[in-house]
């Protein structure tokens, strides 16, 4: 049995670090020499199988079968790996382009072969379907005829998530043509591996439920015990958050409620319609790195920037975080205005270090060379008003939106009327603003409004999403959030450490009043949660800002569920979900609400991101936990409290992270036609996912048992779940990444 053992959970850690090394290798080498190296060889696939063989032989001889409910959940991956190999010998999959009226019975397989079928594929239609009013696809669909002499012809419709299964074979949508004259499907053939790997899945997921409420389990039993009551006493002493508003003269804009008025406009903004207030907010905070500038509101930032661009122009507000772009700027501050981009000579002074960016030349500090011109770029849109998309025509059943710059090319067929007013809409409201006759200007705001709710008819957003996108707009408190909940936790956590050696409990009005603030942000996170899925029309959870903004909530929500079993949460689930606010802020001036790609579009990605970020919660309150018992390492008696409520949080962390990884590969499976890709992401996960596994093994790994080693790898153990989701998306790259 000692032999086996070893076997087992030493290969195990070699795959471990075979998985790193092929990560790395992907990132340095490319993803071609990966899967040739790593990924697609024999000793990869042998690898596997011996961890296979080894751990079927240890459950064996450790009698595993007589606790069913674990024995069940280990031979669930056994199924998995089973089913793995099934389709790496035997599954076939490759992609077919068929004209529309064409019939295809072969597709391409990875290896360039010709794959026959045993039916054929007739494309009797293909389009692509897009958000309303705007040029953004929103789903390709495929009307496809199969032509079996032995079945006889089936009909069926293929688009994305959407797939048709025939005689084993599954057919996807993969592309299309950009001619618009056929599609791309993919052709996957694989009945026996699919089938044993979901039996896998399906086996998972309920043995864990299992594990999780047998009596004779080991969370069960610890479940059972008595909580530790170690919360202290703490200080409610937060700095003050104050900033300090700019002495010097505000440049000239439009008045509030006139600014406002513009708010209400529709436009056309990263390729869906929406309200006016959210360009203006979105381009101000890309800009000047705030939703405000100055004490003006985005609206009266935009507006002036378009009506008073010559005194705009000398104003400096976009933010240069670069500090090679702001020596070739010859800035003193952080701070340029748009003149700041121009030389004595008129030369845009980044034309050189943008070339030679462009031209993949070794630049320092690329990324920072490219966030400033993307800033000039974006002004200077702004300014000329070629990126103010406010003047909607109907031509021919298609909706167009025109900027002021783009009227010139507006259709010689329309109206003259029609025609005139679009021509000549923002130069006189331009001449109303140089009056300054606000009550005209606002008459005519309010008409151009009347000419797109017209014009553009069930194309525009209803009445309730658009408020709730106003109201999403205004909500700006995210940054003070974080600071309170990051002070709070900070504070929580170093007294918790100095107090739990006293053996003192937190007095009752002081727990209150910090679930009182941890109540109401998680109730702001809900509003606005809420108020982003109503405008986008899916769950906010597409991209790193919206995930982690998620954690945030999740953690809240975890620590006022658990804290009374386990009072120590309070200090960790107040620090994780101010440190992943922060982070979510921080990112908060890239990430606007767009149209999902309609891949995205299924209801499996929010299950898959919202099962994740459950398990990351948990994930981070055990490296608090373990770096509160490092802190605690000459008081057991608080280690081994520590230690019992480390444990708790662990067993449901691993289920869930299990749960959230598969659970993406069914989603992928149903996709792409593959439930495992070896993406940086997907391997980092499975990564993760054995590092956290392995302490519940303690039966078999005796280190574990011991507290301080425990607390310690549980810290040193969240560092894969932040390569897993920082690393991939800013270092290693991949489709997962979402930066």
């Amino acid at each position: 049995m000692k032999i086996a053992k070893r076997l087992s959970f030493g290969l195990l850690i070699i795959m471990l670090l075979v998985l790193a090394a092929a990560t790395i290798t992907e990132k340095v080498a490319g993803t071609a020499v990966a899967q040739k190296f790593f990924y697609h060889s024999p000793l990869f696939v042998g690898l596997w199988t011996l961890i296979a063989v080894s751990g079927t032989c240890y459950i064996v001889t450790k009698h595993l079968y007589k606790r069913l409910s674990v024995f069940l959940l280990h031979i669930s991956f056994l199924l998995i790996l089973a089913g793995a190999g099934i389709t790496w010998i035997w599954g076939t999959r490759g992609k077919v382009q068929i004209p529309v009226g064409a019939v295809q019975s072969a597709f391409t397989d990875a290896d360039g072969r010709q794959v026959r079928m045993p039916f054929g594929i007739r494309l009797t239609d293909f389009h692509v379907e897009f958000y309303p009013g705007t040029q953004a696809p929103m789903d390709f669909v495929s009307e496809i005829s199969l032509i079996d002499d032995e079945y006889g012809p089936t009909q069926g419709v293929v688009s994305m998530n959407n797939i048709m299964t025939h005689r084993g074979y599954r057919i996807y949508q993969m592309g299309y043509d950009p001619s618009m004259g056929g599609t791309v499907l993919q052709i996957s053939h694989d009945p026996w591996g699919i089938g044993l790997t979901y039996c896998g899945y399906l086996l998972l997921f309920g043995s864990s439920l299992w594990v999780l409420i047998d009596r004779r389990s080991r969370f069960r039993r610890l479940l059972s015990g008595n909580a530790s009551r170690v919360v202290a006493a703490v200080l409610l002493a937060l700095g003050a958050f104050s900033a300090t508003a700019s002495a010097t003269e505000l440049p000239p804009s439009l008045p509030s409620d006139v600014a406002a008025d513009f708010g209400d406009l529709y436009i056309l903004h990263n390729q869906r319609i929406c309200p006016f207030s959210t360009f203006a907010r979105d381009i101000t905070l890309k800009i000047t790195g705030k939703a405000s500038f100055r004490g003006l509101s985005a609206e009266q930032v935009v507006t002036g920037c378009m009506f008073y661009y010559d005194e705009w122009a000398d104003v400096p507000m976009i933010k240069i975080k670069s500090a090679k772009v702001r020596q070739a700027l010859n800035l003193q501050g952080k701070f340029a205005s748009l003149n700041d981009f121009y030389s004595p000579q008129n030369e845009y002074r980044l034309r050189e270090l943008v070339s030679q960016v462009l031209a993949g030349d070794d630049v320092e500090d690329r990324r920072g060379i490219q966030e400033a011109n993307e800033k000039y770029e974006l002004m200077r849109m702004l300014v000329n008003g070629s990126s103010v998309k406010i003047l909607p025509v109907s031509v021919h059943d298609t909706l167009q939106w025109h900027s002021q710059s783009s009227s010139l090319d507006l259709p010689a067929s329309l109206p003259s009327e029609k025609w005139a007013f679009l021509r000549n809409a923002l130069n006189y409201l331009n001449e109303l603003v140089v009056k300054k006759d606000w009550r005209s200007a606002s008459a005519f705001i309010d008409a151009l409004r009347r000419y797109q709710v017209k014009e553009c008819g069930t194309a525009l957003p209803s009445q309730a999403r658009f408020k709730a996108e106003k109201i999403y707009n205004h909500l700006n408190f995210s940054r003070f959030l974080f600071m309170l909940l990051a002070s709070l936790g900070m504070i929580l956590f170093v007294v918790q450490c100095r107090l739990f050696a006293s053996g003192k409990a937190l007095r009752h009005p002081v727990v209150v009043a910090v679930n009182v603030v941890l109540l109401v942000a998680l109730l702001y996170l809900t509003l606005v949660i809420a108020l982003r899925w109503m405008v986008s029309g899916h769950v906010p959870l597409s991209n790193g800002f919206e995930t982690m903004r998620f954690m945030s909530w999740a953690s809240l929500l975890l620590t006022l569920l658990m804290q009374r079993r386990t009072p120590a949460i309070l200090s960790f689930g107040t620090l994780v979900a101010g440190l992943t606010l922060m982070v979510s802020t921080f990112g908060e001036s890239n990430p606007q609400i767009t149209p999902l790609m309609p891949v995205l579009q299924s209801p499996l990605l929010s299950i898959h991101v919202v099962v994740i970020m459950l398990a990351y919660s948990l994930l981070a309150f055990l490296m608090l936990g373990g770096i509160m018992a490092i802190a605690l390492r000459h008081h057991p008696e608080q280690v081994r409290r520590l230690h019992r409520t480390s444990l708790l949080m662990l067993y449901p962390a691993v289920f869930l992270l299990a749960a959230g990884i598969f659970i993406g590969a069914v989603w992928a499976n149903i996709s792409w036609g593959n439930y495992w890709g070896w993406d940086p992401k997907e391997t980092w996960a499975l990564i993760t996912f054995i590092i956290y596994a392995l302490p519940l093994h303690s039966e078999s790994l005796p280190a574990f048992r011991r507290p301080i080693f425990f607390h310690g790898y549980m810290a040193l153990a969240f560092l894969s779940v932040l390569i897993t989701y920082f690393g991939v998306n800013f270092v290693l790259g991949g489709m997962h990444s979402y930066a």
